[in-house]
């Protein structure tokens, strides 16, 4: 068996050494470095001072401000903190929000109205009497009037400076001022217009130099015995005809009517005898010319800023009957009025070609699109816009239910 031993171990004490000779200070010495200890303390005195100062006064400032809420006062040159550089942090940027530019509230929308009203001056009616016409037509929210300038017959609706007008006393009685007509129609937010009868005239047409003569024959042409009530015609073919009618077209659109319409263009119903009394001039395959150069000056007389357009029976063009439309190539104008009466296209139609159409047992409704499809059909190739002219108010929504704009329909 093992034993333990524990021997105690002996400390040992070491004496500090100490200097064998004190060294001995001289008072000089003592003075001097007196001297030397207060100097250090001024220099450290001073030094404290000079920092301390201006910390002291910049620690202050800042109080003073944010105790005052003061404007940020920029710091002297001298006193100015250092310019301390942060590493970027990425950190999203937020989206610029560009503000929406003010824009004018947008003007109330003008009714475009719809449909032309015409207006048939009667005998002695005036502007008093166009003044009710128009306004009947602001009321129920038309786009345009067009007036009757040169009726059915001859009559010339307006004081006219045309020297044959005047002299065959073809103005009617009460004549419209034409300026004042068409700002009357203007100021009432509606656009005007006019229609004239091309080659209806009975009045005029009693000077030889525009009517239709007995070939080799100074004698006028009548529709009729004169006991019976026969009436001479405008010629298609005479150069005072055209003269004529293109300088009454002249005048009204001068006077600030926007557009022309232009109805019967059209030879007189003549019969096979009446034919050869006339001539060649009527009996020609080409004769429908004469009509295309008659519509062809008045469009010129019309001008450039006015809108003319060709008027044409329904029932003539499904016929084949309509010799204005004969060859849409030579026509200047570019839109034809398809005047659509029911009771004028009757129950059937019997064409040129002596084949017949018939309505018989249509509604009004479907006789009405039956008659537009025929004419659209006829004129499917000719170039010319459509435009439909009814006599009853109440075909409008089904004419625009057919595809034709209805600010441009003619209600008669």
């Amino acid at each position: 068996m093992r034993k333990w031993f524990f021997v105690k171990k002996r400390r040992i004490y070491q004496k500090k050494s100490k200097p064998m000779f004190k060294r001995k200070t001289s008072p000089v010495r003592v003075v001097i470095n007196a001297v030397l200890v207060i100097a250090l303390l001024l220099g450290i005195a001073f030094l404290g001072y000079s920092v301390g100062k201006p910390i002291v006064e910049f620690l202050g400032s800042r109080q003073e401000h944010s105790q005052s809420g003061g404007e940020n006062t920029p710091l002297p040159a001298e006193t100015a903190a250092p310019t301390v550089t942060e590493p970027p942090v990425n950190e999203p940027e937020p989206e610029e929000t560009e503000e929406a530019p003010h824009e004018a509230e947008p003007e109330p929308e003008q009714n475009v109205g719809k449909g032309i009203l015409n207006v048939v001056i009667p005998t002695g009616g005036g502007i008093d009497y166009l003044r009710t016409r128009v306004e009947a037509a602001k009321v129920s929210g038309y786009y345009g009037v067009s007036v009757e300038l040169l009726a059915s017959g001859g009559s010339v609706k307006f004081s006219s400076a045309n020297e044959l007008a005047n002299s065959a006393h073809a103005i009617a009685t009460n004549p419209l001022d034409l300026s004042e007509a068409a700002k009357l129609i203007k100021d009432a937010g509606l656009a005007p217009y006019a229609r004239v009868s091309a080659l209806t005239d009975h009045i005029v047409s009693w000077d030889k130099s525009v009517c239709y003569l007995f070939e080799n024959s100074t004698s006028t042409w009548l529709d009729n015995e004169v006991s019976k009530g026969g009436k001479p015609w405008m010629s298609a073919f005479s150069e005072a005809a055209r003269d004529y009618v293109s300088g009454l077209v002249g005048e009204i659109t001068a006077a600030g009517f926007e557009g022309i319409i232009a109805g019967e263009l059209e030879f007189p119903p003549f019969r096979n005898s009446d034919l050869n009394y006339v001539g060649a001039s009527v009996k020609s395959a080409e004769r429908y010319k004469g009509l295309v150069e008659f519509s062809n000056r008045l469009q010129t007389a019309a001008g450039e800023n006015a809108a003319y357009a060709v008027e044409v029976d329904a029932q003539d063009i499904v016929a084949g009957r309509a010799e204005i439309l004969r060859n849409p190539s030579l026509l200047n104008a570019k839109t034809v009025y398809v005047r659509y009466d029911s009771a004028a296209v009757g129950l059937r139609i019997v064409k040129t070609d002596e084949t017949e159409v018939s309505y018989s047992g249509l509604s009004e409704a479907d006789k009405l699109t039956v008659v537009m499809k025929s004419v659209n059909e006829a004129l499917a190739n000719s170039g010319l816009t459509v435009i439909p002219a009814v006599n009853d108010e109440a075909l409008r929504e089904q004419l625009v239910g057919m595809g034709y704009d209805e600010k441009l329909i003619i209600v008669y």
